[in-house]
C-alpha cells in the first residue's frame, strides 16, 4: 500500500506541475491573441484553440486532482449520516464503483485512440494531431485510476501500514 501512496503523491506533483503549465500557456496564449487583434490589427489564429486544448486538459487533469485530495463534488447526505460498519462497507462499494468506472473509461479512451481515424485527424487553424488534445482523456484517467486505487485500498485497509 505504501508503493501506491508514493505512485499517487508522484501523480499529484505532476499533476501540478500540468495545471501551472497549462494556466501559463492559457494566459499567454489569450493575452497575446488579444494584443495582435486589438493593438496590433493583426490577428493570430493559433491562440483561441491553444487556450481550448490547454483547457480540456486541464479539466481532466483537474479533475484527477479533485478525486487524490478528496474534493471532488459527491452526495454523501446518507453515508455521512451512517455509523460503524454499514458506514465502512458503503464506503468501499463508492470506492469499488468508482475505481470499475474510471477503469472502463479509460480502456474505452485507449480503444477509442487506437482507432486509425485518430492519427489523421489535424485541428482547424494549428493543424495539430489530434491525438495531443485526445491524449488529456486517457492520461487524466491513468491519474484518476491510480488516486481511486489508493482511496480504495485506504477504504478496506483503514489503519493498516503495509509495506
Amino acid at each position: 500500500m505504501k508503493f501506491i501512496e508514493n505512485v499517487s503523491e508522484l501523480v499529484y506533483k505532476i499533476e501540478k506541475g500540468i495545471v501551472a503549465f497549462l494556466c501559463s500557456i492559457i494566459l499567454i496564449s489569450l493575452t497575446l491573441g488579444v494584443i495582435f487583434r486589438y493593438v496590433l490589427s493583426a490577428p493570430l489564429t493559433w491562440p483561441n484553440e491553444t487556450a481550448i486544448f490547454s483547457l480540456a486538459w486541464l479539466t481532466f487533469v483537474g479533475g484527477s486532482m479533485t478525486i487524490k485530495t478528496s474534493t471532488a463534488p459527491t452526495i454523501d447526505i446518507i453515508v455521512e449520516n451512517l455509523r460503524g460498519r454499514l458506514k465502512h462497507v458503503i464506503n468501499v462499494i463508492g470506492y469499488l464503483l468508482m475505481f470499475l468506472f474510471v477503469s472502463y473509461i479509460f480502456y474505452l479512451s485507449i480503444n477509442w485512440l487506437s482507432s486509425p481515424n485518430i492519427l489523421i485527424q489535424r485541428s482547424g487553424s494549428m493543424e495539430l494531431p489530434m491525438i495531443i488534445p485526445y491524449l488529456s482523456i486517457p492520461v487524466s484517467f491513468l491519474f484518476m485510476l491510480i488516486h481511486v486505487l489508493e482511496l480504495l485500498l485506504h477504504s478496506i485497509f483503514p489503519n493498516k501500514e503495509v509495506e
